[in-house]
């Protein structure tokens, strides 16, 4: 099963589409506009997995540091992006990382629902 099939798969991504998709672009300053109108949510993924191959594309080209700083902030695991490369090497580099940021950003819907208690959560610690 590939990553995509894998992804689509997941209830739990379906479930957390929204959250996942918001923090996506802010993450990789994406303007959501250009996320086109899908007609279901296996369109809605494959849409948003495209704008994002696309975004780092262009920060690979243009700006490599800024995607590695982008990676370590949303924790994408060094040795997951290794394994990734090392065992689909036949993929396109851009295609892989897309995929492990969504992977990252559905484990952290899924921890902050988990731990939630379902009051808005207010993380400023302003006193």
């Amino acid at each position: 099963m590939s990553q995509v099939s894998y992804l689509l798969s997941n209830v739990s991504f379906m479930e957390n589409f929204t959250p996942v998709a918001d923090s996506v672009f802010t993450s990789f300053e994406i303007d959501q506009s250009y996320l086109p109108v899908a007609e279901n949510e296996d369109e809605r993924f494959r849409e948003l997995r495209k704008v994002l191959i696309r975004r780092i594309e262009e920060l690979i080209e243009k700006d490599l540091e800024k995607l590695k700083w982008i990676l370590y902030r949303i924790d994408v695991s060094e040795k997951k992006v290794h394994e990734a490369l090392t065992t689909n090497a036949q993929l396109h580099y851009p295609e892989v990382l897309a995929d492990l940021i969504i992977e990252r950003q559905i484990e952290k819907a899924e921890s902050r629902k988990k731990f939630s208690d379902g009051s808005p959560s207010d993380w400023s610690f302003d006193v």
